[in-house]
């Protein structure tokens, strides 16, 4: 029995967002310049492509990404609510502890790519940049409808790239990872 009441308590007592996602999060951090220094709200934190366990808060996480020759780049990780914690509804006692825990938080993303522009680019250059950037953004977020094969998708890409679809059904298979797709169309495209 006393196992009983200890096994109920400690159920009314812990919260679920600290004992399901605990009191930090990892982001991954990736961009298109290797060994860009990471600075996590103007401390440095590491180098591209790294990942940062993060104290989960109800305060937005600043990212700033630097390197010679590239303009800084910022990044804001979102705090949102941590959906886990609805189980929570079952005590008083299991949202204190994921207030006071930070469990009750989550950033959004949990993987960052951010693409960084060179310093002093020409119009041509920028407009370039833009166009690989589009292109890289289309394949990381559509990355699963891409690699099965989706129609739609490979038509959009086409449309955005001027490869066939055919070509880039091709591109896609071979990719290990989101982010080799997308290096991989980019410097086909260029």
């Amino acid at each position: 029995m006393k196992k009983f009441q200890a096994v109920v308590a400690l159920f009314l007592l812990s919260g679920c967002g600290t004992v399901f996602s605990g009191t930090q999060q990892n982001v991954t951090v990736n961009t298109n310049v290797p060994e860009a220094k990471v600075y996590v709200n103007g401390m440095p934190m590491c180098s591209t492509p790294c990942a940062i366990d993060l104290n989960r808060s109800n305060t937005n996480v600043t990212l700033i990404l630097k390197k010679d020759g590239y303009e800084d780049t910022v990044f804001v990780l979102k705090s949102q609510w941590n959906p886990i914690t609805i189980i929570n509804l079952s005590s008083v006692y299991s949202w204190t502890t994921d207030f006071v825990s930070g469990g009750v938080w989550r950033y959004s993303p949990d993987s960052v790519y951010v693409e960084m522009d060179k310093k002093d680019m020409t119009k041509a250059e920028t407009e370039q940049s833009r166009k690989k950037s589009q292109i890289r953004r289309f394949v990381l977020f559509n990355f699963s409808a891409l690699k099965s094969g989706n129609k739609e998708h490979l038509t959009s890409l086409s449309v955005l790239t001027g490869l066939k679809t055919d070509r880039l059904s091709e591109l896609m298979k071979s990719a290990s990872d989101e982010i080799d797709a997308a290096d991989k169309i980019v410097l086909i495209a260029g």
